[in-house]
């Protein structure tokens, strides 16, 4: 008999530990599934955020984008201009210059003596200036 009642204890406590698994595994599925479920609308405003950051930063990269093409083509007339004004400036002393030794040319001619005075002159000028300093 003793080993008939030891079998029946065995098979009761086989029978509370399987129903106590089984408790325990019902309960923490239900705390899983709670967690997940009041994860799920965290996860949710997660991912709005990050699109709304998304969209954001890819609007930003679009006006900075925009905002250099524009400031190169700002640059780039700029430069246009200064350079179209330089040659201006460049051809308009390169012309004086013509026209002066023109001038000179004429005047070394007519007034040769006057000429070799002043070229003297201005030779001694500069000649004192170097020297002086």
């Amino acid at each position: 008999m003793d080993q008939r009642q030891g079998e029946a204890a065995m098979s009761d406590a086989a029978a509370k530990v399987g129903d106590t698994v089984s408790n325990l595994t019902r309960e923490a599925g239900k705390a899983a599934q709670d967690k997940l479920d009041q994860a799920k609308p965290v996860l949710k405003e997660f991912r709005e955020s990050a699109g709304a950051a998304m969209d954001t930063a890819a609007d930003f990269a679009q006006k900075a984008s925009t905002a250099g093409v524009q400031a190169m083509d700002t640059v780039q007339g700029v430069a246009r201009d200064v350079a179209n004004q330089a040659s201006q400036a460049a051809n308009a002393v390169y012309q004086q210059g013509t026209r002066a030794r023109g001038s000179v040319t004429r005047y070394a001619a007519e007034q040769p003596l006057t000429a070799l005075l002043i070229a003297a002159a201005v030779g001694y000028g500069i000649a004192y200036l170097i020297h002086r300093a």
